[in-house]
């Protein structure tokens, strides 16, 4: 469904009819950028039904045929082709249509996973506060105030997770959980058990992306179908929100890499804390540069995938201050080597991707952490 309504620009007066393409997740937001003063525009709906956001603009009577009003095509579910974002005509479900036919899917199998991902969210609205309670009190205070005893709160984590791996991501968590179910995993849990560290991250994790999540629900299904990601597809985001969501989830999984590292060390028949190379400890790796925390299993078939998206330069590129989002290429420059002095550039449609990867990586690693503490 598409809602068409018209604005003006808050702070130069330019106006637009926005032709915004209802989604199903909600809450739903979709953003741009004011096209003569660089005013960030934002809309979209909370909850099902319920009133419009509007955030940078006020609402402007209709003028179907004044010349001036610019047409802006939104969605915040589906990427917008380059070029289709002012045509009138568009709509960007027919790209999903053209996707589903590419692969020859099931359409009323894809209807069912967009009913089941517009669960993603009151899930969370259910997981949210037993994670923090648990995280910063103690299972205790969580089942006195959540009334949710520690088995019962994993459950509603794998619940959550699952609604957001399922599809390709599901393959990864079998092949970590084949892993984990082939090796002894005593002295691993043990040192799982003893750090309490591990809830907080977990937490801080989800919440990193969660507090932000609607701006990444466009590239979701390409995610969930293995639809291909180009840089003629555009997002409609707010960077000043996101910038730094990449970089402050690499800084957390980076961390919990020593999980799958401890795995790999036992299965190579190692002691969990004994690496390769002589004189190697655990404490050492703990205290390396986080862009080498994955090398250890990056040949173990079971658990290099955790990796994939795991991405030192595009962690650097989005933390220094030079990281801007270019509206007219939809490309974001990053600064990248030592100080950000070196320019990258990638596609927004490719930094919202490997955010939605790593998330996906993450709370993957998170459930097994969970499982370890049962």
């Amino acid at each position: 469904m598409t809602i068409s309504f018209n604005i003006e620009c808050e702070d130069c007066s330019k106006k637009y009819r926005i032709r915004y393409g209802l989604g199903n997740n909600y809450p739903q937001l979709a953003s741009f950028q004011c096209y003569d003063c660089s005013k960030q525009i934002e809309t979209g709906y909370n909850v099902f039904r319920g009133d419009r956001i509007l955030n940078g603009a006020t609402v402007a009577k209709e003028e179907y045929d004044n010349p001036e009003v610019q047409v802006i095509n939104l969605h915040p579910e589906i990427p917008t082709k380059k070029g289709k974002e002012n045509d009138p005509l568009h709509f960007q479900t027919f790209d999903v249509f053209d996707n589903l036919h590419k692969q020859k899917a099931n359409f009323g199998e894809f209807r069912i996973q967009q009913i089941v991902w517009s669960k993603f969210h009151s899930k969370w609205s259910d997981l949210e506060k037993p994670l923090r309670i648990l995280s910063t009190k103690g299972e205790d205070k969580m089942k006195s105030i959540s009334k949710l005893n520690y088995r019962q709160f994993c459950n509603l984590f794998n619940e959550w997770m699952t609604i957001f791996i399922s599809g390709n991501l599901e393959s990864i968590f079998d092949d970590i959980c084949d892993e984990y179910n082939s090796i002894d995993t005593d002295d691993i849990k043990t040192f799982v058990n003893a750090e309490p560290k591990f809830l907080k991250q977990i937490n801080e994790f989800c919440n990193t992306y969660m507090k932000h999540h609607q701006h990444f629900q466009s590239t979701v299904f390409h995610l969930k179908y293995g639809w291909e990601i180009t840089d003629e597809m555009i997002a409609n985001i707010n960077w000043d929100d996101i910038h730094k969501v990449y970089g402050d989830l690499y800084e957390i999984i980076g961390d919990l890499f020593v999980i799958p590292t401890m795995m790999n060390n036992v299965a190579n028949g190692r002691k969990f804390d004994e690496f390769q190379t002589d004189g190697f400890t655990l404490d050492k790796y703990l205290r390396t540069d986080k862009a080498n925390r994955a090398m250890n299993f990056e040949s173990n078939a079971n658990l290099a995938h955790l990796s994939l998206s795991y991405d030192s330069s595009l962690r650097n590129g989005t933390h220094h201050k030079n990281s801007y989002l270019d509206t007219d290429t939809f490309e974001v420059s990053l600064g990248t080597s030592k100080g950000g002095t070196v320019e990258k550039k990638i596609p927004i449609i490719e930094y919202i991707q490997k955010c939605n990867e790593l998330f996906g990586m993450g709370i993957i690693l998170s459930s097994l952490i969970l499982e370890m503490k049962k």
